[in-house]
C-alpha cells in the first residue's frame, strides 16, 4: 500500500491496520530507512517494576511451581510456609 505523507509529515493509517485514534504506537526508524509503527499499552510508571526481566522470571516460575496453594492469613502461617519450602530445597 503506498501512501503519501502531508505538509506536516503526517500520514494516514487505513482502519485495516487494526490502530484506532489515541492508541499509542512505538516508531521505529531502521538503519535502512525502514519506519517500523507498533501498536503498545503504555505501562504506568509505578507498575514497571512488573515488567523487569528478574521480575518476569519470578512469576514464570511461580507459575511452573507444582507445590499447592494456601490461604495465609497471619504473619506466623507466612513464616511458617516459607520455612518448609525453604526446607524442600
Amino acid at each position: 500500500m503506498l501512501v503519501q505523507t502531508d505538509s506536516r509529515r503526517r500520514i494516514t493509517l487505513p482502519s485495516s491496520a487494526g490502530i484506532r485514534p489515541g492508541d499509542a504506537v512505538s516508531i521505529e526508524v531502521m538503519e535502512d530507512g525502514r519506519v517500523v509503527l507498533t501498536p503498545v499499552e503504555p505501562v504506568p510508571r509505578q507498575q514497571m517494576w512488573a515488567w523487569t526481566a528478574e521480575a518476569r522470571k519470578a512469576v514464570a516460575e511461580s507459575l511452573a511451581d507444582r507445590r499447592p496453594s494456601e490461604i495465609i492469613e497471619t504473619p506466623a502461617q507466612a513464616d511458617d510456609l516459607a520455612r518448609r519450602w525453604t526446607d524442600e530445597g
